[in-house]
């Protein structure tokens, strides 16, 4: 019957998914077909046919998770039927490690968001069955010595806690070698492991449900929560961090559903059977030389694959009431993390063929490596288009009427198509967007977290113009890392800047200056040689154009203060009292408030 379900929801995914794709390709051939296709009108075609899969994939999930929460009153059990028979009454007999591996992080942020999770976990009772270690990869001499005073001043805070503090002498593997060092210091003492980053908090109450879930299912390796964004205090934090808790549960609720046992893993709040873990999940060093050689930067989407192959399920959970991370403070900060996972999904390329993946693991990792290969190839296609507008405009096309002379060698009807298809593109990635805030708009628990129905629809308005702005500045990023990579230059592995800070201007402009001659190339060729375009490549300059003066105002704290006080992109996390988040908002404990007490 299980086999009959997954056949069952794959069908109600793919079928629609497929369709869409069908008819769009059909839609941009009648297109480029109407004077002959030739080679670059293949390219595009090419090109177009393989970002609409991505897109409509998207778009699904959406539709689908959206559908869930607006016809049940618990979409996540709906979602994934793991959760159904989860009996939260269970004893806990298993012993579960949370770690939390660190490089070169502020000791001060990774302590307290450790002693929130354990006072949680302690309030939520069979306490003594988690230990906690912190892994340390730090190289930093003077970090590494406010670490260990972190360390002791924690254990003073959590005297009947396991807590266990280990710095390793070099970074072999990176965050994945840190954490095979614990499996062979410590992995065979456990049951599973929950994994922590070090801006992570997770709810006792959450920690023991998936301690129960694993239990209960001896074939799962790997449950995945969804991390909800929290304490983001500049404008560009707050408006990623509004959008994410607006969209990201349903989405996953989309995908949880037809994924099933084949869900993927990324890297932090969740848990894993330790055993099943360290015997299969030892990623290869990539032979030969180059960026896309060596270590392995993004472990999480190949171990997961991993153990798929070995037989074990991996389910991402739509959940996450309890589940808590932090977000970059700026877009230049957002860029760069993305910088590394770049790189550590193109590597994927070179895992994706491997032997015995599991047909969904490979999805996985090819849609990893299209999340940045899809900038290069619409930057590719929105320059063949401008090309194909320059070589085959046709002035003696005289069709007043809708649409008419926007895409100058069309005749009417297929003007009308063209449009037609622009819209439909632009809505498919819009819409995630608004089918998440009214599924939360919908419910009026969900919505008086978020300030009200007002507050709700106008910070999702906001935050939909501010992605359309910010989309092509990061396609512009992403094309820059793809092809930085490809070239043979290698990240750098830094630790990731958590707090907000004033950008200044030479560095705004200096890392924008490709999307800034992106702009003016761009507007440059539309306005020379076929002005009456022009309407159609404005949301692609605008961005851009303005990429330095919104990285500047968006880094900036108080105007995120000010968002706030104006009852704009507020969160149930910032409306409500949280345990586990509350207290992070004081003073840390090492300048000598912790949790509203002097320490």
């Amino acid at each position: 019957m299980d086999r009959v379900i997954i056949i069952a929801r794959r069908i109600l995914y793919f079928a629609p998914v497929i369709s869409m794709t069908v008819l769009g390709m059909d839609a941009m051939h009648s297109v480029l077909s109407e004077q002959g296709v030739r080679a670059i009108e293949w390219v595009m075609f090419g090109l177009f046919s393989l970002s609409f899969l991505w897109i409509a994939m998207y778009f699904w999930n959406a539709v689908i998770g959206f559908g869930l929460y607006m016809t049940n009153s618990r979409p996540a059990r709906a979602s994934a039927p793991i959760l159904e028979d989860l009996d939260n009454n269970a004893p806990i007999t298993a012993r579960t490690a949370i770690i939390m591996p660190v490089y070169n992080e502020d000791p001060d942020r990774s302590t307290r968001r450790l002693l929130s999770t354990w006072q949680s976990l302690k309030s939520a009772g069979q306490a003594d069955r988690f230990d906690f270690f912190m892994l340390s990869d730090t190289t930093d001499p003077a970090i590494a010595a406010r670490e260990r005073n972190a360390v002791d001043w924690l254990r003073q805070e959590m005297p009947d806690a396991a807590l266990h503090y280990r710095q390793r002498p070099d970074n072999a593997g990176r965050k994945a070698g840190n954490i095979l060092d614990f499996g062979h210091r410590w992995g065979r003492d456990y049951d599973f492991m929950i994994v922590l980053d070090a801006d992570s908090v997770m709810s006792g109450d959450l920690m023991q449900s998936l301690v129960r879930l694993m239990q209960a299912n001896e074939d799962v390796g790997i449950v995945q929560t969804v991390p909800r964004p929290i304490l983001a205090e500049t404008l560009f934090g707050r408006v990623h961090q509004f959008g994410a808790r607006v969209t990201a549960e349903v989405l996953n609720a989309g995908v949880s559903f037809w994924q099933m046992g084949e869900g993927n893993y990324f890297g932090h709040n969740a848990i894993i059977r330790c055993r099943a873990f360290f015997d299969h999940c030892r990623l290869p060093v990539l032979p030969g030389k180059g960026p896309l050689a060596g270590e392995i930067l993004s472990h999480d989407f190949v171990e997961a694959a991993y153990l798929r192959r070995a037989g074990f399920k991996v389910w991402n959970i739509p959940v996450g009431n309890g589940s808590y991370e932090e977000t970059p403070p700026s877009l230049l900060d957002y860029a760069k993390r993305d910088r590394r996972w770049c790189q550590g999904n193109l590597q994927h390329s070179r895992i994706l063929f491997e032997k015995g993946l599991h047909p969904l693991s490979r999805l996985h990792l090819l849609g990893g490596i299209m999340s940045y290969l899809s900038s290069p190839l619409w930057l590719l296609f929105i320059a063949l288009s401008i090309a194909t507008v320059i070589l085959e405009a046709n002035p003696s096309l005289d069709y007043v009427g809708p649409g008419s002379m926007q895409f100058a060698w069309l005749p009417p009807e297929l003007n009308l198509v063209a449009i037609a298809l622009f819209g439909t593109v632009m809505a498919m990635l819009l819409a995630p967007k608004l089918l998440g805030a009214l599924a939360t708009l919908f419910s009026r628990e969900r919505r008086r977290g978020f300030g009200g129905g007002l507050s709700l629809m106008t910070g999702a308005f906001l935050e939909m113009l501010i992605s359309i702005i910010n989309a092509p500045i990061m396609m512009m990023f992403h094309t820059g890392f793809v092809l930085s990579v490809l070239s043979g230059r290698s990240v750098r592995w830094d630790p990731q800047t958590r707090d907000g800070y004033n950008v200044s201007t030479l560095d705004a402009i200096r890392d924008h200056k490709w999307a800034l001659l992106f702009a003016v190339v761009l507007s440059a060729a539309v306005l020379g040689y076929t002005p009456s375009s022009a309407i159609w490549f404005i949301p692609l300059v605008i961005g851009p154009f303005l990429s330095p003066l919104l990285t500047r105002l968006t880094s900036r704290v108080d105007y995120g203060q000010a968002a706030r006080r104006l009852g704009l992109f507020l969160t149930p996390e910032e409306t409500g009292p949280v345990r586990e988040v509350t207290p992070l908002r004081v003073p840390g404990p090492l300048t000598g408030v912790v949790l509203g007490q002097q320490t």
